[in-house]
């Protein structure tokens, strides 16, 4: 009995200590939308990750990451993200910018289809500082591949 217990309580404990506080590795000041193809997309704990190429004339050129909700919330709005997110498919993406320059990733916030639906993606500023960490956070961002 014993065992599961601590079983349970680090399979509900762990997850927990991947999370962290938003303003303190986003820019909550410079929300921007961005226009690409999905290159790749990460269904993981604690967060998913969708890898988009973005091409044009603005300075976002390239390869990005944007972080979102954890697979489960995706999962308890009923939502597949593998049939919503597929590879090749044309989108514009919202989000903040990572506040370390060489982190090619934001923290994302609302998908917008060709159709022009749109699909809630990552948390606001305020909900995302709603975690902190206890001790030194040992996040890290998402990698990003080169094209």
């Amino acid at each position: 009995m014993r065992f599961w217990l601590v079983v349970v309580m680090l399979a509900v404990a762990l997850p927990a200590v991947a999370h962290h506080p938003f303003t303190q590795y986003y820019d909550a000041s410079k929300l921007e939308v961005v226009t690409g193809v999905v290159a790749e997309l990460r269904i993981i704990n604690p967060h998913v990750v969708l890898i988009v190429d973005v091409s044009g004339p603005d300075k976002r050129k390239g390869r990005w990451g944007f972080e979102g909700l954890p697979p489960n919330v995706f999962s308890r709005r009923g939502v597949d993200l593998q049939k919503k997110l597929q590879p090749g498919m044309q989108l514009m993406i919202s989000g903040w910018p990572a506040k370390d320059p060489k982190a090619r990733v934001f923290s994302g916030r609302e998908v917008t289809f060709p159709d022009k639906s749109t699909m809630l993606f990552g948390p606001t500023p305020e909900e995302g500082d709603s975690w902190r960490c206890i001790g030194p956070c040992s996040f890290k961002y998402p990698e990003v591949p080169s094209r």
